[in-house]
C-alpha cells in the first residue's frame, strides 16, 4: 500500500497500523484522519500547519487510544489495516 492509499484510507476511518519506530521497537498504532474523529478544536488543516513538518517519508495522524496527534514514516509499515470504516450520511 502506497502513502496516497493509506492517507485516503485514514480520511475514511480508523485504521490498524503497525510500524518500527526509530529506536527500532515496534508500535500498534489505531488512528485516523477523519474529520468526525478529531478533537473538536482543531480542523485537518490547522494540524497540517502546526510546527511538526509532514514530508513524504511520514503521515501525521490522531491516535484514537492516546487522544494525541503522531506520526509515523511510512517506510517503516509493517501492517496497514483498515477494519474499521465509518459510515457516510
Amino acid at each position: 500500500m502506497n502513502r496516497e492509499q493509506m492517507v485516503e484510507s485514514l480520511h475514511r476511518g480508523i485504521c490498524t497500523v503497525i510500524f518500527e519506530k526509530k529506536d527500532g521497537s515496534i508500535r500498534n498504532m489505531k488512528c485516523t484522519l477523519n474529520p468526525d474523529r478529531l478533537p473538536a478544536r482543531q480542523t485537518l488543516n490547522e494540524v497540517e500547519s502546526s510546527t511538526a513538518p509532514q514530508t513524504e517519508s511520514n503521515i501525521r495522524v490522531f491516535d484514537t487510544d492516546l487522544h494525541e496527534w503522531r506520526s509515523f514514516r511510512v517506510e517503516s509499515v509493517q501492517s496497514f489495516n483498515t477494519p474499521t470504516f465509518l459510515t457516510e450520511a
